[in-house]
């Protein structure tokens, strides 16, 4: 049985407004990087419905595939550094106080 590629692109939506709702609600850093992270798994999940629902596909469409992950990969290495680091110090995940941050 296949998926129709409407139940995917709703999918896709519905985590994408998800995300959106959860970073707009929160200011916890984890909770926004979470947030971002949702949104490039979403794209994600957009793109491959895309791509499978073509006759042709397209060889781009799979090295942007490629490019999503590995922005998706570097976000998720660089919250844990950022978390490693700010968990070390004492410092708070409050988004609003990360302008008073003394590198």
């Amino acid at each position: 049985m296949i998926i129709p590629i409407y139940y995917v692109l709703a999918l896709g939506f519905a985590l994408v407004a998800i995300a959106l709702a959860g970073i707009a609600a929160n200011r916890n850093l984890i909770v926004v990087m979470l947030g971002i992270e949702l949104i490039l798994a979403a794209s994600t999940i957009i793109l491959v419905s895309f791509i499978s629902g073509m006759s042709n596909p397209d060889p781009s469409g799979v090295v942007m595939l490629f490019a999503i992950w590995a922005v998706a990969s570097a976000e998720i290495i660089t919250v844990i550094a950022l978390y490693i680091y700010m968990k070390s110090n004492g410092r708070s995940f409050d988004i609003s106080k990360l302008s008073k941050m003394k590198w």
